[in-house]
C-alpha cells in the first residue's frame, strides 16, 4: 500500500517529467531555425544510395528533440498513454502561446553597446537565429502531435505483447514508427502541402520523399544510440520511487485489458 511519502515521490516524478518534456520540446522548436551538416561516422546519404548529398542536414533542434523520445517512453511506462496525450497537448499549447512572444522579440528594435558590429547586424542575426516560417512551425506541431499519439499506442501494444519485458524493443519499436511519421509529415506539410494550398512555389513530391528518408536515417540512428540513456533514466526512476513502488506504478498504468 502506498504511503504519503510514496505519493509525494510520484507527484514529484510526474511534475519533473512534465517540466523536462515541455522544456526539451520547446527548446527543440526554438533551435529549429538553425541547420547544420554532418556525417554518421563517415556514412553519408550518397554512400548509402539515398541521394547525391555528401552530408546529412538537420536542424539544431535534434540536440534536444531525441530526449523527448526517452521522456515519452518513461511517461508511458509509469503513467500510461492518457498522460502522454495530456503532456503532448500541453507541450503544443506552450509552444503556440510562446510564438507571439518570440515573434515580438525578433521584431523589436535591437541595440548593442561597445561591440564591433552594428545594431542592424545584431538584429539580423537575431532574426535569422530565432525566426521561423509559419508553415514550418505549423507542420512541426502537427507532426509532433500525430507522432506522439502513434508512439504511445505502439509502445503500449508492444509492452502487452512482450508481457512488460524487452524494454529496448517497445522503446525503439515505438520510436522508429513514430519518427517515420513525424519526419514525413514535417517535410510534406511544410514544403509541399502548405505552399501548394497558398499557391506558392513548393518542393516536388519526389524531392520531399528523398529528404524525408534522409532525415529519417539519422533519427533512426540516434534512437539506437541513446538506448543506454533510456535504461539509465529507468534506473534513476526506480531508485527514486523504489523498485516495488515503480513496479506498482507501471502495473497501474498498463492494466491487462486489450489495447
Amino acid at each position: 500500500m502506498s504511503t504519503a511519502k510514496d505519493t509525494n515521490r510520484r507527484e514529484v516524478l510526474l511534475l519533473t517529467l512534465l517540466a523536462l518534456f515541455v522544456g526539451f520540446f520547446v527548446t527543440a522548436e526554438i533551435l529549429g531555425a538553425k541547420l547544420w551538416k554532418f556525417t554518421l561516422f563517415g556514412v553519408t546519404p550518397q554512400s548509402i544510395g539515398l541521394s547525391d548529398d555528401t552530408f546529412f542536414v538537420a536542424t539544431a533542434g535534434i540536440f534536444a528533440f531525441p530526449l523527448t523520445f526517452i521522456l515519452t517512453d518513461i511517461i508511458n511506462e509509469y503513467f500510461g498513454r492518457r498522460i502522454v496525450r495530456v503532456f503532448t497537448w500541453l507541450a503544443i499549447a506552450v509552444n503556440v502561446i510562446l510564438q507571439p512572444i518570440v515573434i515580438g522579440a525578433t521584431r523589436a528594435p535591437t541595440v548593442v553597446f561597445g561591440q564591433s558590429y552594428s545594431d542592424e547586424t545584431a538584429h539580423q542575426a537575431y532574426v535569422i537565429a530565432f525566426g521561423q516560417t509559419p508553415s514550418i512551425v505549423a507542420a512541426s506541431l502537427v507532426a509532433f502531435g500525430v507522432a506522439q499519439f502513434v508512439d504511445a499506442w505502439v509502445f503500449t501494444w508492444l509492452r502487452k505483447k512482450t508481457g512488460g519485458k524487452m524494454l529496448w524493443l517497445r522503446s525503439q519499436g515505438s520510436t522508429v514508427v513514430s519518427q517515420l511519421i513525424d519526419t514525413g509529415i514535417v517535410i510534406f506539410v511544410a514544403f509541399v502541402v502548405i505552399p501548394e494550398v497558398l499557391g506558392q512555389e513548393h518542393m516536388t513530391v519526389d524531392r520531399a520523399a528523398v529528404i524525408s528518408l534522409t532525415n529519417y536515417v539519422y533519427k533512426f540512428a540516434i534512437a539506437i544510440v541513446i538506448t543506454p540513456l533510456l535504461y539509465l533514466v529507468h534506473a534513476v526512476v526506480k531508485a527514486w520511487l523504489g523498485h516495488a513502488e515503480a513496479a506498482a506504478l507501471a502495473a497501474a498504468a498498463h492494466p491487462t485489458d486489450p489495447v
